[in-house]
């Protein structure tokens, strides 16, 4: 599907699944090379910056954290940009809810009535590129977000099912990651060459903002990274405490029984004499014995603080 879009000479063709056909117009109309109209109709390329003489290739895939069937993940979400004087081709395999919402604001031009600086297409794509920033750091405030909430978790005592949950956390700041620490290359040649692109070096102030950007989020990858790492060594010494009282517990109520068991067992021997059975008051003294050495084994371990 081809839509376009125009504003003060400036034309946004955006294309979600394109067809050859599709691609094939717009190769002849804007002059694009053939393998760049190849790398539209694909949605596996490496995230790249190549420079052309009348225009730029930027393909870039972005992490999205969508949820379904009531859990998170990030999934990849690839946009290649044709970059010319007067036009941007966007393409694009699955629909990305940021790109449709920058639409609606370029269709009614609240963005042209708000920015001063809008002379060619490089302006378009860094405000759209800007927003899809802005849509990472979105989701990465929303992971932050979970994090504060198992951290809440796991002092209140919930630590067995916070394991689980800063698993899952954990997987999709490393997807986020992995997706995302491509763009610095991008942004690096970009500024390396600014002066041969045909925006001229004043457009390199806009591409240093894009960098500043995706560093922005790069620190809060990172920061969020630490919290993780920090919430599951407190997490696992919680549990790991949590546990060792449980055995110690056990192990307690086990060594106060075992004299009891004991003394059971031994009266059940099978011998020619037991003293105390048969006796009218031999099953009393016997159980007043165990209920003694029983308290006297839990009066010791108190003393000696061993619970």
């Amino acid at each position: 599907m081809i839509t376009t879009r125009s504003a003060k000479g400036i034309s946004w063709i955006d294309l979600e699944s394109p067809v050859d056909e599709e691609i094939a117009g717009l190769v002849q109309r804007y002059g694009i090379h053939p393998l760049v109209g190849e790398e539209l109709k694909s949605s596996a390329s490496s995230a790249k910056a190549e420079l052309y003489k009348d225009y730029l290739l930027v393909v870039m895939t972005m992490p999205v954290r969508t949820k379904i069937d009531g859990t998170h993940a990030i999934e990849d979400r690839e946009i290649d940009f044709v970059i010319g004087k007067d036009f941007l081709i966007t393409s694009h395999f699955e629909t990305i809810d940021t790109l449709d919402n920058f639409a609606k604001i370029f269709e009614a031009n609240a963005i042209l009535d708000k920015e001063a600086k809008f002379d060619h297409a490089g302006h378009l794509f860094y405000y759209i590129v800007m927003k899809l920033y802005g849509a990472m750091v979105d989701d990465l405030e929303n992971i932050r977000d979970d994090l504060s909430v198992a951290e809440t978790r796991i002092f209140r005592g919930d630590e067995r099912r916070m394991v689980e949950v800063l698993s899952k956390l954990s997987r999709e700041l490393i997807d986020f990651r992995q997706t995302a620490r491509v763009h610095k290359d991008i942004w690096s040649d970009m500024l390396e060459a600014e002066d041969k692109y045909l925006f001229g070096s004043d457009f390199k102030p806009y591409v240093k903002a894009i960098s500043d950007e995706f560093e922005r989020i790069h620190d809060i990858i990172a920061n969020c990274r630490e919290l993780v790492a920090d919430l599951r060594e407190t997490n696992d010494s919680l549990l790991n405490t949590h546990q060792n009282d449980i055995i110690r517990t056990l192990t307690v109520i086990n060594f106060i029984f075992i004299p009891a068991t004991f003394i059971a067992a031994l009266f059940t021997i099978p011998a020619s004499y037991v003293p105390l059975i048969g006796s009218d008051i031999g099953w009393t003294i016997i159980l007043a014995g165990m209920v003694a050495i029983t308290i006297g084994i839990w009066w010791l371990i108190k003393r000696k603080n061993w619970i």
